[in-house]
């Protein structure tokens, strides 16, 4: 057992700490797996959950990973003197959840001794009884380097709590520990099960780890000093340099790519992706020969589709949602953090486009389907993302409802953070510029008076998030008149987050003027509503919400919306032309009696028959009919080598169009993509 020496005055007085005086010591250096031992009585306690034996303090130390490893001793066996000393080394990677110990010995939420770390990084303590009991609380502690906390308790004097080797709080008359024998006792972990508030959910039952790691853990049977404590901590100096990498969200590998759909595993964090049981491919990652974008679907949003810029911002357009009094916060994909029921695969892929479908349930904070129809089934949705090489392609939402008259949101524009990053680092002001069909715009700014309902200009329906970024998200819908379960509209509704949150919108610890939170991506506990106190976790924020338009289809089992979107260097109106050739796309008239119609669900020409293994026609674009970069499907036709012509002459392939040739169960079909804008009359040949 080692001694502490203190020299003191203008002598040579010793202030030791005696061997019997420290009553548990863990090192962290001797594990048995999966027990580590405690060095004053070789006593082994438990050490549950997924964690790593690193380099720490002195010797070795734990590192948890904020989700399932923490140290465990059923009954601790000790009645703590009136007198004692808790102090610890610890790293944070991240700040916990909610409230979570470093040493926990309750019985229940205000009857024994803790020492602990708030959501927002404020070092506390709190022991007693419960008709007296008493919280201590600190300064915020630092992320990525290692300190150490302290707690003193003397019930005949002062209670003191110490960051470093520095007195920072300490209160008078300590009450008394009524007991502590036979205590669960838990490090890194909550001892028992404590309640949390987060905005609009309150998180029961359930329990909060530590994300870092911890070294050095003592319990003395006596009130160390200030300079027993300082002693302590200089005995450790140098402190070692912590270096970790980066968490940052996973979007593939760097550069451009061949452009098309691929199965993949995207890592986020050695202790987040171990919580999963999957193999190599549980992901989908869509990219790009003419640029770096990217389209993500991750595990870590739920499979939430995210579009990535080319320097790196995640943005999405959100999903279906739906809320109520029967459901706990609301009922989304968002929800569903394991995935259970959220799930993505790949139906076509060729150089030409690529279609991939994404299936949710919409499942509450409790993993309950809401919503339920008299077949006692909650409410789907399936989303295929229909993708062309130029980054633009269709996204058509079919949901599943149970209530004609139910509501339910389909599109909000989300940014999404990786750790360490702020909105102020991702996004320009003015944030939204809206344009309509006759090419008018106006700028939305979240810093100046920002009105509830963005009606302006007249009928707008194209939308633009001005990331700060090369590539900028967009998307189009139609502008035509709607009656829906949401309400009665001239034309597109739009409505910023923050303006429509109101007086709710600003709690204090929120530093953004943006609807900023961190219960989404990434996390596995249960929530809705954490505000983000400080940017260690990945986060969101959002701009607007509850975006409606017109229906493509109904029945009454299914009710479906369509949309144009993408990635785009153009101005925002610019993209009129785009938005013509898609709700308002040139004739196209074929020879030799083939038959073809314009499918807007697929952003493409589509002819059901070709006679005579040869297609021909004529494609009458003008200036308000465009053709933007058009798309032919032939069905039950598959060509090996397609020829394209324009005006008699001969395309290249790979350079000037991409084809596809895809296998369905009863036929093929092949898919001409051509990269090309016209606003005039053209020929044409497929041969």
């Amino acid at each position: 057992m080692k001694e502490i020496i203190l020299i003191i005055g203008f002598g040579f007085l010793s202030i030791k700490i005696q061997a019997q005086e420290l009553i548990s010591k863990w090192s962290f250096d001797q594990l048995k797996n999966p027990l580590v031992i405690e060095n004053t009585t070789n006593k082994t306690d438990q050490l549950l959950g997924f964690y790593d034996s690193v380099s720490g303090i002195k010797g070795n130390a734990i590192w948890l990973d904020g989700y399932t490893s923490y140290i465990k001793r059923d009954k601790f066996g000790q009645n703590l003197p009136n007198n004692f000393t808790i102090t610890a080394w610890v790293m944070l990677e991240a700040y916990p959840w909610f409230r979570c110990p470093v040493f926990d010995l309750r019985i229940n939420e205000k009857e024994g001794v803790f020492l602990s770390i708030k959501r927002d990084g404020t070092l506390t303590a709190g022991f007693g009884q419960p008709i007296n009991w008493v919280e201590i609380d600190g300064p915020r502690l630092p992320l990525k380097e290692w300190v150490m906390v302290s707690l003193v308790v003397n019930q005949s004097g002062l209670s003191t709590l110490y960051l470093n080797d520095k007195k920072i709080k300490e209160i008078e008359d300590s009450p008394v520990l009524r007991r502590t024998f036979n205590n669960k006792l838990t490090i890194g972990r909550n001892a028992i099960l404590e309640e949390w508030w987060d905005y609009q959910y309150t998180v029961t039952d359930k329990y909060s780890f530590l994300d870092g790691m911890i070294d050095e853990v003592y319990l003395y049977g006596n009130s160390l000093s200030t300079k027993q404590i300082k002693k302590l901590y200089e005995n450790q100096l140098p402190l070692p340099n912590v270096i970790l990498p980066p968490r940052i969200l996973p979007s593939g590998p760097p550069g451009i790519g061949e452009f098309g759909a691929n199965y993949t595993r995207l890592n986020y964090t050695k202790q987040w992706d171990r919580l999963w049981r999957v193999g190599d491919y549980p992901d989908v990652l869509v990219r790009f020969s003419e640029n770096n974008c990217r389209l993500v679907f991750w595990r870590g949003t739920s499979f939430v589709p995210c579009w990535v810029t080319e320097n790196g911002i995640w943005y999405t357009n959100e999903w279906a949602e739906t809320w109520g009094p029967d459901v706990t916060s609301s009922a989304e994909p968002l929800m569903d953090r394991e995935a259970r029921f959220s799930h993505v695969r790949i139906i076509e892929n060729s150089p030409a486009r690529t279609v991939v479908h994404w299936r949710y349930g919409l499942v509450d904070a409790d993993y309950n389907f809401v919503a339920k129809d008299i077949d006692g089934r909650g409410e789907w949705a399936d989303e295929y993302y229909i993708i062309y090489p130029d980054g633009i392609g269709i996204r058509k939402i079919d949901l599943y409802y149970s209530n004609p008259l139910r509501k339910h949101d389909w599109e909000e524009s989300i940014v999404l953070l990786s750790p360490g990053q702020h909105p102020n680092d991702v996004i320009n002001d003015p944030e939204i510029i809206l344009a309509n069909m006759d090419g008018e715009t106006h700028q939305y700014s979240w810093k100046n008076n920002l009105p509830i309902e963005m009606k302006k200009p007249k009928k707008a329906n194209i939308h633009v998030v001005n990331l700060k970024s090369k590539y900028k998200p967009f998307y189009i819908l139609s502008p035509e008149p709607f009656e829906s379960a949401e309400g009665k509209y001239e034309s597109p509704f739009f409505r910023s987050y923050s303006a429509a949150l109101g007086e709710n919108y600003h709690p204090d610890s929120v530093p953004s003027i943006y609807g900023w939170w961190n219960h989404w991506p990434v996390t596995q506990l249960p929530g809705d509503g954490r505000w983000v106190e400080t940017n260690d976790r990945a986060s969101h924020f959002n701009l607007t919400t509850f975006t409606q338009w017109k229906d493509y289809y109904m029945d009454e089992r299914v009710k479906s919306r369509i949309m144009l979107h993408g990635m785009t260097q153009n101005k925002p109106k610019e993209l009129v032309p785009l938005a013509k050739s898609w709700l308002n796309p040139p004739k196209m008239e074929l020879y030799n009696n083939n038959k073809v119609f314009y499918e807007t669900a697929e952003r493409a020409y589509v002819v059901n028959e070709l006679k005579n293994g040869i297609l021909k026609g004529k494609l009458l674009a003008n200036p308000n009919q465009p053709a933007w970069k058009p798309a032919i499907i032939l069905n039950d036709v598959r060509i090996a080598n397609p020829k394209v012509s324009i005006n008699n002459q001969i395309l290249v392939p790979d350079k000037d169009y991409q084809y596809g040739v895809v296998q369905e169960l009863d036929q093929w079909k092949t898919i001409i993509w051509i990269d090309a804008i016209f606003d005039e009359n053209i020929d044409f040949s497929i041969q």
